[in-house]
């Protein structure tokens, strides 16, 4: 048997110089201040924003841009085009919004700490990595949502249009806890191809890139809609100065395999332990919009409290409540009232047992004939 298995390493060892090479890493890093505002743009067609309200000094300012179907820029749309529809901003119309909801001032009610992290499992192909603990330090609302974003500084399409701090991707597939101090352990990982598809480069090379962390959301058993409680942003670094490069270090890709391959474990052990529940969501093949959304509970009792479509997409019924029994699985169907173009987001409500509540942010594409799988990330 030690043969066996010493053969197999040394097959392996051929392996270990195209293992995941980890390029850059660094902190997260301090919260924004709540005196800087955050304002998102949503010009015209021509770049003009003529109703968008006036900055200040110190705001955390991006754009969205809506109109690549109709100018053929190659600049993303899909994000700019869901985020204008949740908050009702027609496509012929320039806005702005301020801190989510409106407001001029917003609070701090959520910490996140933990690295960032781009890396590569094929040459030039990079993807990004967060590994952050989320602790809220009140009790939120299910409607609480994380939002990761993507920003070039300064923009060019293939036209020549110009557009500062341009969000080219959003993600906000992440799972997190809602119950005040409870610390959920979030890891995000973006794929090269999904960053490839939005125009997003991460090589060390590459210039003007930021990262911003936006927590939407409120206090609990407050109304009103819900707004910027947490703020992080980061500019991705340029060089490898002072940062972990593994790069062209064969001996230790073996190191770089072993630690992926024991953290996996030791992250699978602690979500079994935990219990938090696997999530798969997918596109029923049917005519109507309707998705099939299946709940595997493991070691503890999940009680489901329903779940929300964000706009444009509105729900044609409601998700009953049940109950789903350790190591047992719930399959149900979300029915919607119609078609969009516009991507899916689904807030799935639950109560996992000893645990607190649980909210499951599902995205999937607007086209029917697309499906996409979603973990819970903890």
């Amino acid at each position: 048997m030690k043969r066996w298995l010493l053969a197999a390493l040394i097959l392996l060892l051929p392996l270990a110089s195209a293992s995941t090479s980890l390029h850059l890493e660094w902190e997260l890093g301090e919260p924004t201040d709540v005196e800087h505002r955050y304002v998102e743009h949503f010009p015209n067609q021509m770049m003009q924003c003529t109703e968008c309200d006036a900055t200040n000094d110190g705001d955390v300012v991006v754009n969205w841009w809506r109109h690549s179907e109709t100018t053929g820029s190659d600049w993303p749309d899909d994000d700019a085009n869901l985020r204008a529809g949740t908050n009702g901003i027609e496509l012929n119309e320039t806005d702005s919004l301020i801190n989510g909801n409106g407001e001029d001032t917003r609070q701090h009610l959520v910490d996140l700490t933990g690295t960032l992290s781009v890396r590569s499992d094929y040459e030039d192909q990079y993807y990004f990595v967060a590994n952050l603990s989320f602790s809220p330090q009140v009790e939120l609302r299910d409607d609480a949502l994380m939002q990761i974003l993507f920003i070039e500084t300064d923009a060019t399409d293939q036209h020549g249009r110009e557009v500062p701090h341009l969000v080219r991707d959003m993600t906000s597939d992440a799972g997190f806890f809602t119950s005040a101090n409870k610390t959920s352990a979030v890891d995000v990982e973006v794929s090269y191809e999904h960053l490839f598809a939005a125009g997003v480069e991460l090589s060390e090379d590459a210039y003007g890139w930021r990262v911003v962390f936006i927590v939407l959301g409120a206090e609990d058993n407050t109304t009103g809609q819900p707004g910027v409680i947490s703020m992080y942003e980061t500019t991705v670094p340029t060089s490898t100065e002072d940062l972990t490069v593994l790069d062209h270090l064969p001996p230790l890709a073996m190191i770089i395999v072993a630690a992926f391959i024991i953290g996996s474990v030791i992250r699978g052990s602690l979500n079994q332990e935990q219990g938090l529940p696997e999530i798969r969501a997918l596109w029923k093949d049917s005519k109507d919009p309707v998705v099939l959304v299946e709940i595997l509970a493991k070691k503890k009792l999940i009680t489901t409290e329903g779940c929300e479509a964000i706009a444009p997409w509105s729900m044609r019924g409601g998700a009953k409540r049940a109950k789903i029994e350790p190591g047992q699985a719930l399959t149900f169907e979300v029915r919607l009232k119609k078609w969009h173009r516009q991507g899916l987001l689904i807030q799935l409500k639950m109560d996992v047992e000893g645990l607190g509540g649980w909210t499951q942010n599902i995205r999937l594409p607007g086209r029917k004939d697309e499906e996409r799988s979603v973990e819970v990330e903890a």
